[in-house]
């Protein structure tokens, strides 16, 4: 007996447009990338995480119709194993992206303008350089907030380094966020942010004791390499074995927080934070932050640099 193949012997499927970026950087192949999904209207949130798995980039983000007029876009944001309420990357790629390739949907950007996001509204001015859109500038959706210090000696565990590498000239070890919480610890030089080695069973401790952050426990290590008046140079890694990626090549959201702690340990209002990360993973990152009044809510800026566009099926 034949079954019957009426229902089934065609699947249908609906088609999307996408692109890939590489953030926070003007060469191709550096910076950090990111997928983006151009309308994401018919997809529910399990089709969001079964592509951002497919990526497998540190997120991929999903643009939807405006849920107010306060707005442009929806932009959800999913990392390969869960959604998360704010990242600094995706949103720079999004506008990026909705700057090069969504005008005749949504009309030209408007020189400022509000995502709609989980973790709040998120501002954004395009950035344009001889009349092209050339990246983004975002304000992080939150001000500053400081969870709690972190004992030195589990930093030192987590990456492999000596006690003596994690110092507080700066600030103590903490978890601070302005969207999305990591810890973060001052190394006495380059040399200790080079021998970084990270070890996922310190990792997993550090979760289990807290404070949480993301991925249960993400740690941005940072050295103070220059400072020449208000501005402020600063080479960070970010890791978070327990998520994905273990180590990534830029991370706004981490690069706010750690300007907004900077501002306050320097007891400054203004000020600019030029943070390069991905260095020792050969895909070097220049984030740039602004700091600018006492909420200390950071603006975070990058370049941007088209990789792909194409179409998929789901």
């Amino acid at each position: 007996m034949t079954p019957d193949l009426q229902d089934n012997s065609v699947m249908k499927t609906n088609t999307l447009s996408f692109s890939t970026v590489d953030v926070f950087t003007r060469e191709r192949f550096s910076g950090n990338p990111v997928a983006v999904i151009h309308d994401a209207r018919d997809l529910d949130p399990s089709q969001m995480q079964a592509i951002a798995r497919e990526f497998g980039y540190s997120e991929t983000t999903f643009i939807l119709p405006p849920r107010d007029a306060g707005s442009i876009a929806q932009v959800r944001i999913f990392t390969p194993h869960a959604e998360v309420p704010f990242a600094g990357h995706p949103n720079i790629g999004t506008v990026f992206v909705m700057a090069h390739e969504d005008t005749a949907a949504r009309g030209p950007l408007p020189d400022v303008a509000v995502l709609d996001e989980l973790g709040g509204p998120v501002r954004i001015w395009p950035l344009r350089e001889a009349q092209q859109f050339i990246g983004a500038q975002i304000e992080a959706p939150q001000p500053l907030q400081t969870v709690g210090e972190v004992d030195p000696n589990v930093i030192a565990r987590c990456l492999g380094l000596d006690l003596a590498d994690i110092v507080s000239d700066k600030f103590p070890p903490c978890v601070a966020s302005v969207g999305l919480p990591f810890a973060f610890a001052e190394l006495r030089n380059l040399d200790a942010l080079a021998a970084i080695e990270t070890d996922a069973a310190a990792f997993r401790g550090a979760a289990q004791t807290g404070p949480e952050t993301v991925d249960g426990f993400a740690v941005c290590a940072f050295v103070v390499t220059q400072q020449t008046g208000s501005t402020t140079a600063i080479r960070s890694r970010v890791f978070s074995p327990l998520g994905h990626p273990p180590e990534d090549p830029a991370t706004g959201s981490a690069s706010g927080a750690l300007a907004a702690l900077l501002s306050c340990a320097q007891d400054q209002d203004t000020g600019l934070f030029t943070i390069t990360q991905g260095v020792e993973m050969g895909r070097r990152s220049e984030i740039d932050v602004e700091i600018n009044g006492q909420d200390r809510q950071p603006r975070i800026r990058g370049h941007c640099v088209m990789v792909s566009r194409g179409t998929m099926s789901v």
